[in-house]
């Protein structure tokens, strides 16, 4: 049975998933996919039955005719109903609840997140929002999340254009360092941590990479790997959720400016997208946010022994690159 189990020496939990066994991506050889992808159309049959569809009025539901699709992870370690802590003195666990869907974000296999239209890619954030407002709305769950993986070195096994929606009943390690250092702020100065960090780089510039009226793309001062990024809302916003209809065409648009720099700058790197946030809306210390994470270095002994990052690419020196290849992607034909 997948069962969580709290670590007594940090606000880790850890998912332990026997059953699953090591695979050869554990060892950093993963294998190129092989024959058509499980997720085009036609292939509805062999995928649990879909929870919410982007498809015209009139078409079926698992249906081949669908622009987007949301579906239950296949094979998911996570049980729909939460289950009680079970506290052993100084060991804690529980069962591993909660809910986890995939979202198919395009019929083409070979579609990318730069190449979609605007207007399909603000329909796909819509539907990411959507999922997290449902998921969130669940009283048992604490943490809800978004992340989207490209490339093998990233940890992605299907090329086709896909992400993942989790909401599970135990905090987030990242989110919760993030919010501590936010109450503490807040306690001390009554203003959001967060949004006294973007007032303060968007005044000196040096490490914008892009920005439009409602969200900025940023690398971050302390930027624990080569050409992290993250993207911010300018209005104080706790919960993904809270993203009005009329921004999310803003947000894609950023988006797809961000991606389209890290491909000239980088080649196409492989990636991982996180989204930080709470479930809900209204925590006056929190503001949520994206981070962009090339894959380009791997953690070694400092990383681990020390639990800090070492990061050969200043986040000045990867700005500049990104918006110097902004603006030779604008004047080529």
């Amino acid at each position: 049975m997948p069962v969580l189990r709290k670590d007594p020496f940090g606000p880790a939990w850890v998912l332990m998933l026997p059953e699953r066994g090591l695979e050869r991506s554990d060892f950093g050889s993963v294998p190129p996919p092989e024959g058509p992808s499980p997720y085009a159309p036609g292939n509805e049959a062999m995928l649990p039955p879909e929870i919410q569809a982007l498809r015209p009025s009139a078409s079926s539901a698992n249906g081949p005719d669908w622009r987007a699709r949301v579906l239950p992870v296949p094979g998911t370690p996570f049980a729909a109903r939460a289950s009680d802590e079970h506290d052993e003195g100084l060991f804690r666990w529980m069962q591993a609840s909660g809910r986890q869907e995939l979202v198919i974000e395009h019929r083409d296999p070979a579609m990318t997140l730069d190449r979609m239209s605007k207007a399909h890619l603000t329909d796909v954030l819509r539907l990411y929002r959507d999922r997290l407002v449902h998921l969130g709305s669940d009283p048992a769950v604490v943490h809800v999340q978004m992340t989207r993986t490209t490339g093998r070195a990233a940890g992605a096994v299907v090329d086709h254009p896909h992400g993942q929606v989790l909401a599970v009943p135990v905090r987030n390690r990242w989110v919760e360092e993030e919010a501590t250092a936010a109450a503490e702020h807040f306690e001390a100065t009554g203003s959001c941590l967060f949004c006294d960090v973007l007032a303060e780089e968007l005044r000196l510039r040096e490490r914008l990479v892009s920005t439009n009226a409602a969200f900025v793309a940023l690398v971050p001062y302390a930027a624990k790997t080569p050409f992290e990024t993250w993207i911010m809302p300018r209005s104080h916003e706790s919960a993904f959720a809270d993203v009005a209809a009329n921004r999310l065409p803003l947000l894609a648009d950023l988006l797809q400016t961000l991606t389209r720099a890290l491909n000239a700058a980088l080649d196409h790197p492989p990636t991982n997208m996180l989204l930080h946030t709470r479930p809900h809306a209204g925590d006056r210390c929190y503001h949520w946010h994206l981070e962009v994470l090339p894959r380009l270095t791997r953690q070694a002994g400092f990383d681990w022994a020390s639990g800090n990052y070492v990061n050969p690419t200043p986040p000045e020196d990867a700005a500049r690159f990104l918006r110097q290849a902004l603006a030779l992607n604008e004047v080529e034909p």
